[in-house]
């Protein structure tokens, strides 16, 4: 994912010594941009939230003013971002996003680690709405591009086994869930390994088993995955 397919606008820029010394960030042209298409004017006094997105999303104080020039200055006054913008979370040398979504204003502090599908879900619990004005502006089929991906060959015999083993039932301890049917009348199970391929699991029948298509992505996504994992394999121990 691109940052234009991220935001309708956006700049780049490094904090520097006098945005930090002076208390007064200033926008770059491309960030500038992006401000004004939020519908946000230089103006003293003016206050407005900017959407943080990363690790700690949130949304912070900050106000966008023209510089004070004197006179005699011979160039025009410059905008500036202050408030808690500045004096509390930027640093120099940060690396700052500033973009927007129609008249939503993010920034984001980027670094090696920053991952745009994380930006995505944090913009979804702190601002839900340019959610939707993206979502409601998508249209089209989409593009496509292609991956090399290494997977793990999996031992036939232990899937088939563990199928047999759970007679069409999930192996979870306490699940509830009805299965639907497969066109050969069979319920639908997923054979999942209980330590991952990927964590240095096992591909072993004591390691695998039988689950429901909920029961799997829990095992995957859960907040309770591990809880879940320790008595899954003290489930299939015991068989």
């Amino acid at each position: 994912m691109e940052w234009i397919e991220l935001f309708d606008h956006y700049g780049i820029k490094k904090v520097t010594k006098t945005d930090k010394s002076k208390s007064a960030y200033v926008p770059n042209n491309a960030q500038k941009m992006a401000i004004n298409a939020a519908d946000i004017q230089p103006k003293h006094g003016n206050s407005f939230n900017v959407t943080i997105l990363g690790d700690a999303a949130r949304k912070i104080e900050a106000s966008y003013y023209h510089a004070e020039r004197s006179d005699t200055a011979d160039r025009p006054p410059e905008p500036r971002m202050g408030r808690e913008f500045i004096s509390h979370w930027l640093e120099i040398g940060d690396e700052i996003l500033i973009g927007n979504i129609g008249k939503q204003l993010f920034a984001i502090k980027l670094t090696s680690s920053t991952d745009k599908d994380v930006l995505v879900e944090n913009m979804a619990c702190t601002n839900p709405t340019a959610i939707f004005e993206k979502a409601n502006r998508a249209k089209g089929k989409p593009k496509t591009i292609e991956t090399v991906r290494t997977d793990f060959v999996r031992d036939p015999f232990v899937v088939r086994a563990a199928l047999l083993r759970s007679g069409g039932k999930c192996e979870m301890p306490d699940c509830k869930t009805v299965l639907f049917l497969k066109e050969d009348g069979i319920p639908y199970l997923e054979v999942h390994h209980i330590t991952p391929l990927s964590e240095g699991g096992e591909d072993t029948l004591v390691n695998a088993a039988a689950l429901c298509p909920n029961c799997h992505r829990e095992q995957h996504h859960g907040k309770e995955k591990m809880t879940r994992r320790k008595l899954l394999l003290l489930a299939i121990t015991r068989l």
